[in-house]
């Protein structure tokens, strides 16, 4: 009977001493690195392959097209790029090989280098400094879940 008892008594500590853990949240601070990396990124556009009907609204264009293609450069640089491919054979001979391509980021803090007119070309140059991420306005941050735990 002794021993009953005894593993009661065990059992009722267990329970008990279970009942006192907790969860840890560890927080964790930016810190600038001694370093800081420079990105470069060189954005190109054909003038006269661009729409319009005159030199200079063929100009406009090639300008915002060639803005647009180094900042998406600068977004394969800072986030990386994402690539689906597919290939299909039909007895042993390719038939189709399919690759695509995916840039998505935010860039904020790029510095316009250069613009200018190259030959055939209009060509942005933009510089982005990452010692600069760490002290740009961060975006709101929703919680996941609203889920409150009941020792709050």
């Amino acid at each position: 009977m002794a021993t009953v008892s005894n593993y009661c008594a065990l059992f009722t500590v267990v329970v008990l001493l279970s009942g006192c853990s907790y969860e840890r949240t560890i927080r964790y601070q930016l810190e600038a690195p001694v370093q800081s990396m420079v990105l470069e990124a060189t954005g190109y556009a054909v003038v006269a392959s661009q729409p319009g009907s005159s030199y200079e609204d063929k100009l406009l264009q090639a300008m915002a097209a060639s803005r647009q293609d180094a900042y998406r450069r600068l977004a394969e640089q800072l986030y990386g790029k994402k690539l689906s491919a597919s290939s299909s054979a039909d007895q042993t001979v390719l038939t189709a090989d399919k690759v695509q391509s995916q840039v998505q980021g935010v860039i904020k803090g790029a510095e316009l280098v250069t613009e200018a007119i190259e030959g055939n070309f209009y060509v942005t140059r933009l510089k982005l400094d990452t010692a600069n991420l760490l002290t740009l306005p961060q975006a709101e941050l929703t919680p996941v879940s609203s889920r409150l735990k009941w020792w709050y």
